[in-house]
């Protein structure tokens, strides 16, 4: 790395970071944070990064790291706050029981009951599934033979995404208000999924102007906040991940308890103003990483 990409070892030796791509990270992961560092484009270094040294690589995947730990649980308090109002609302509906509202659904979204169906045979939900429906598993596909489950069940056993599609169903069939912001909890269900499967969200933050449009209640909700101009929200707001992470923070606003964001945010914020900085001199010329880092500390110092 330090001939071929001008990658430089005066941080970590050369020992130490063979050592960390040995017992730490992997090659692949750690190298992909390169993205954020510019090259040299032309001269004797042509081709070379500038300004990185290995230590920066492995200083922004222990951040990813740590964010999305914290990012991930956010994820979730949105998630389940969703499927316990959902689930309010249907109790107190008096024309709903809970069990009507499954079978329908089930029958007009039937890639979902095949799903649940092949959900059977797994240890964290096959209980569940065996008590509320009958699954025919005497061919090489278990099928659904009969539906015999309440909706408060059956938001256990959905993804976020079958769980969004059961939630505009019910309301759209007794043509209630939606209380849910499709634009932004799609951002964040990416984002669960993202940090579930252990993905590197600060690989690239360079601004992508074009690539990422961001909807008028992001927008809107940054202009709230005096610290960050209209120019700094633009840029920001073009690189995905911190898109997503505006949107996450505007839904655990909204729909999470006051205990649970308060928790939440307290971790978020121990995070912005500890680790994080903790060796931000380490990308004090690199623009890309410095606002952004700037940034976050903006978005989560305004939100409580």
């Amino acid at each position: 790395m330090r001939d071929e990409k001008g990658i430089t070892f005066n941080i970590m030796s050369e020992s130490d970071a063979e050592k960390y791509l040995r017992e730490s990270n992997n090659y692949l992961r750690t190298a992909a944070y390169r993205k954020n560092f510019s090259k040299h484009s032309s001269g004797e270094q042509e081709g070379k990064y500038i300004d990185l040294d290995f230590a920066y690589l492995a200083e922004l995947s222990s951040l990813d790291m740590h964010l999305r730990e914290i990012l991930f649980d956010m994820c979730v308090d949105v998630e389940h706050a969703l499927k316990v109002s959902l689930v309010t609302d249907i109790e107190d509906n008096p024309q709903e029981n809970g069990y009507n509202i499954v079978t329908k659904f089930l029958a007009a979204y039937p890639h979902i009951e095949s799903g649940i169906a092949y959900k059977s045979g797994s240890a964290f939900t096959g209980g569940l599934i065996d008590k509320y429906f009958s699954i025919d598993k005497s061919s090489g596909s278990p099928k659904v033979t009969n539906i015999d489950c309440p909706a408060w069940v059956l938001t256990e056993l959905l993804s976020f995404a079958d769980f969004v599609c059961f939630y505009n169903y019910y309301y759209s069939s007794y043509g209630l208000q939606n209380q849910l912001k499709y634009n932004i909890i799609n951002p964040v269900r990416n984002l669960r999924n993202a940090c579930g499967h252990n993905t590197c969200l600060l690989l690239d933050l360079r601004p992508q102007i074009g690539t990422t449009k961001p909807n008028t209640t992001i927008s809107k909700y940054l202009s709230t906040i005096p610290s960050i101009g209209k120019r700094e929200r633009q840029k920001k707001l073009s690189c995905r991940p911190i898109f997503e992470i505006c949107c996450l923070i505007y839904a655990h606003n909204i729909y999470v308890s006051k205990s649970v964001r308060t928790r939440q945010f307290n971790r978020l914020k121990d995070f912005i103003h500890g680790r994080m900085v903790k060796n931000s001199s380490y990308f004090k010329n690199n623009l890309s990483i410095s606002t952004t880092m700037d940034f976050l500390t903006k978005l989560i110092d305004a939100t409580i």
